[in-house]
Formats: structure tokens, C-alpha cells, sequence
């Protein structure tokens, strides 16, 4: 006779172990290893789990009852006894050490922090173009097209653009995930662990972080931006010279 279930339990591959990063957030998970087999435990039930756990490449799901006995999911008879295992919550599990430079960051031992193509539709957020390019097109447009906009430029003559819509000029884009700006059609692999990334690098949330492909970021201030006009981009060429 089937008990009263009080939990969900995932049980995965070991070699599945980064995917965890993507659920690394969310309260009350914990995880622990057995021989080749990874255990996740603490999803209440019979709440919906979040669709971030649904996503993960479970072998089995069990139901689990105060008596310790695994249930399948739709099962009335018990299949198994849930081990004695070394429980550990997943932000323990899964440690972050992070740089303070601009050097590419690291999730050292099982998530080294990368990214990865996405075929998600993502709005575009910003664009890196030269100042050149720049330059061109701002002091000719329109004052009502400009003042959507904000630019910060750097001294090699580059220069970050936000708003929206962005202009109709060269350069790569960007998309906005928790104050990181990722270029446009990747994500970060494992997915779902910008949240994480952002709560260490960007405590305050008073930065962004600019990406590359490679993972490798850069910090730029939200007061390095200056609203964009004709004699906001003129003053700044005026300083660039002299720099």
C-alpha cells in the first residue's frame, strides 16, 4: 500500500552533472553522488515542479513517501528504498570561484563558465561598433531618434550603444540577462546560470558586464553612459582627440 508522497527525486546520469547549474538557484535542492548515478532531491510535491527542473535529463523520476520508499511517478508500488547518501544543497555542490580582473571567468572543477550558439529569438539590448561609425551616423540623425538612446566610448575608439531600437549601423549586437550583455545568439552553457554569474560579478547591479564568445568579460560602468545628442557625440570627439 502506497504511503503519502512528500517529495519528487531525480536520479541522473553523474556525467550530467554540470546541467545542475541551470537549477544551482532555485531553494531547497540538494544532490549527492552514487557510484556513476546523481541524485536530486528537495522538489516538493505535489507542487508543479519548476520548468527548469522539468528540463533536466532525468533516467527516472520517483515520488518519494515519509517511509522513504520511491515510487514512479505514476506508480502505486514501491520500486525501491531511497539510499543513505551524502546530501549537499547545489550552491555547496557547486562552488563558484570568480575573478576580479577582466579575465575570462571561471566555475572551476564542473561548470567552467562558457558560451554556447542559441536559436532562442533575443532582442537585441546593445551594439558595439567603432566610434567612427558611430560618429557618422549620430551627428546626422535625428535628435528624436538620438535621445532614446545612450553611448559610452572607450579610448581604442570603440563605443557601446543601449536603447531601443538601436541604430541601423554596423557592429555586433547584444542581449540584456541580469545586467550581463551576452552577444546576440549565445547563452550561457550550462542555460540559466545568468542569475548566478550576475549575483557574484555584479552584486550591486550598478555595472554592466560586456561578454565575449569565449566568456571572457569586461566590466563598464552605468556611469560611463551619457545620453545620446548631437553635442553629447561632438563633446565626446573633442576628448577622444585630446586622449
Amino acid at each position: 500500500m502506497s504511503g503519502k508522497k512528500t517529495e519528487m527525486i531525480l536520479l541522473l546520469q553523474a556525467e550530467n552533472y554540470a546541467v545542475l547549474g541551470t537549477v544551482r538557484h532555485l531553494p531547497g535542492l540538494c544532490a549527492a553522488l552514487d557510484d556513476q548515478q546523481l541524485w536530486l532531491r528537495g522538489i516538493p510535491w505535489p507542487e508543479k515542479p519548476d520548468p527548469l527542473i522539468q528540463q533536466l535529463p532525468a533516467m527516472h523520476t520517483y515520488l518519494l513517501d515519509k517511509e522513504n520508499r520511491l515510487f514512479p511517478l505514476n506508480g502505486l508500488t514501491p520500486v525501491n528504498t531511497l539510499k543513505q547518501l551524502s546530501w549537499k544543497p547545489l550552491p555547496e555542490l557547486l562552488p563558484i570561484t570568480l575573478p576580479i580582473s577582466a579575465m575570462p571567468a571561471a566555475l572551476p572543477n564542473c561548470l567552467p563558465l562558457r558560451l554556447q550558439p542559441c536559436l532562442q529569438p533575443q532582442s537585441s539590448y546593445a551594439l558595439l561598433t567603432t566610434w567612427q561609425t558611430w560618429y557618422n551616423y549620430g551627428t546626422t540623425a535625428a535628435e528624436a531618434r538620438l535621445k532614446a538612446l545612450s553611448f559610452a566610448a572607450a579610448a581604442d575608439h570603440k563605443v557601446l550603444i543601449i536603447g531601443h531600437p538601436l541604430p541601423p549601423i554596423p557592429g555586433k549586437e547584444y542581449i540584456l540577462q541580469h545586467q550581463l550583455l551576452l552577444p546576440a545568439g549565445y547563452s550561457f552553457d550550462p542555460a540559466g546560470i545568468a542569475p548566478i554569474v550576475s549575483a557574484h560579478l555584479n552584486p550591486a547591479g550598478q555595472d554592466l558586464l560586456l561578454f565575449d564568445t569565449t566568456g571572457a568579460w569586461e566590466r563598464i560602468p552605468q556611469t560611463a553612459f551619457v545620453t545620446a545628442s548631437r553635442s553629447a557625440i561632438r563633446l565626446t570627439q573633442k576628448e577622444l582627440d585630446n586622449g
